[in-house]
């Protein structure tokens, strides 16, 4: 990651993360702890102006959105809260992407900026998902 990423990254967390991660934590009623893999984030194929839009369409939103879904009633916050650790977020599967669920850890796995609009998609996905695993 060179200085002009590490200057877009700065960037994000500081005008951008503090309002997502307020909404992922009410979203879900507690605070979640997030790890964020930025260096694989990056992706110099795409024109940088878009980072932004695809870090929160293809990260944020779908699990803020699952989040509100899954807890939308007293059973479905209970579970969520007794059973998630933490939420990470990376591009290490590249096209074909990932989500997975696994002690306590809900791992979004997806290049940030292919498909950025099909934020409903993912949300299904990962509400199927922490649905068959809580």
């Amino acid at each position: 990651m060179d200085l002009g990423d590490k200057r877009k990254v700065k960037e994000f967390k500081e005008d951008e993360m503090p309002s997502l991660k307020e909404s992922m934590d009410d979203a879900a009623g507690f605070e979640v702890g997030l790890d964020i893999e930025w260096e694989s984030l990056i992706d110099e194929r795409v024109n940088e102006d878009l980072w932004f839009e695809g870090w929160t369409k293809v990260y944020f939103q779908p699990t803020i959105d699952a989040f509100e879904a899954i807890c939308s009633d007293e059973l479905g916050r209970e579970a969520l809260q007794a059973d998630l650790e933490s939420v990470v977020f990376k591009n290490e599967a590249g096209m074909t992407g990932d989500i997975s669920y696994e002690d306590g850890v809900l791992t979004v796995d997806k290049e940030p900026c292919t498909n950025m609009d099909k934020v409903d998609k993912r949300m299904e996905s990962i509400v199927s998902l922490l649905e068959s695993n809580l």
